[in-house]
């Protein structure tokens, strides 16, 4: 079997910074406790359960005054307000990008400019951002939610999620222009570069392979974002935490691709590229 490592894969700079914030806290004996997953990823979370780190999915299972991990996801102003009132010790790891669409939610929202949030409902970064200004954010996850946009506002912007899928969401917008042609885009997309990068390395993957492997779990969106797109190249695509998920069926292919989402660490790449090796031996 040939292997074909995409390039690249794995771990960004945010999910990095946010893993050392973690391991710096630990280094100092702190007892800690993060909000929700730092990433997402049950490897990584399990690691960090077995050093003592507890995760939580509210505030009021962290003691008054204990250390607080706010993940790379981020949060709410209201959650830091919580933190603030239990004199909560703060550690934010929240990633850059993230923190840059939050600050383009509160400018437009200032400027009277209604927002058009393209994410999942249900992921802790649309939670966080939506939470800056809920009076003046909807929510779409798709074309079907277009209806939910109020049509009375004088002005609208669009801001996304840092880890969609590049095409599907310049395809949303673009229906949303057709009804909003007045539409304000930020001058930077809010597509994180790295995402960008990994879906365009994972499209040119799958282009010469025959199936591709992407190491990372299933709540992750940017590694569901990865499946999509060699799916759309007419590839099968296999989203596993590590090699011992793969089905056997990957034995049937000579050409595979390997790629990692963004809060995959890279010896769960190492080990599967070993497995898929000596697949045929």
């Amino acid at each position: 079997m040939q292997v074909f490592l995409s390039e690249p894969r794995g771990f960004c700079n945010g999910v990095q910074n946010a893993l050392n914030l973690l391991d710096e806290a630990l280094a100092k004996k702190l007892k800690l406790s993060v909000l929700n997953e730092i990433v997402h990823n049950k490897t990584i979370i399990k690691n960090y359960q077995d050093k003592g780190v507890v995760f939580v999915k509210d505030l009021k299972a962290v003691p008054n005054g204990g250390h607080i991990v706010f993940s790379a996801h981020g949060v709410a102003p209201d959650i830091r307000r919580q933190a603030a009132e239990r004199n909560l010790q703060i550690i934010d790891a929240t990633c850059p990008l993230v923190k840059k669409v939050h600050r383009e939610a509160l400018g437009f929202t200032k400027h009277g400019v209604y927002i058009i949030y393209i994410g999942h409902h249900k992921h802790e970064e649309a939670a966080g951002v939506y939470g800056e200004a809920p009076q003046n954010i909807t929510i779409i996850e798709n074309s079907a939610d277009i209806p939910l946009i109020p049509r009375d506002k004088k002005q609208y912007a669009a801001l996304t999620q840092t880890t969609l899928n590049i095409t599907e969401t310049a395809g949303l917008i673009a229906q949303i222009k057709k009804i909003f042609p007045g539409l304000i885009e930020p001058a930077q997309k809010d597509i994180c570069y790295a995402t960008a990068a990994r879906q365009e390395a994972a499209r040119n993957i799958a282009a010469k392979t025959e199936a591709v492997v992407i190491i990372g779990s299933r709540n992750s969106s940017n590694s569901a974002r990865l499946k999509e797109v060699v799916e759309a190249q007419g590839r099968p695509a296999y989203l596993v935490d590590n090699y011992r998920e793969l089905p056997a069926e990957i034995k049937q292919y000579s050409k595979v691709g390997l790629t990692a989402g963004a809060s995959a660490p890279e010896y769960l790449v190492r080990e599967c590229l070993a497995f898929l090796q000596n697949a045929m031996l």
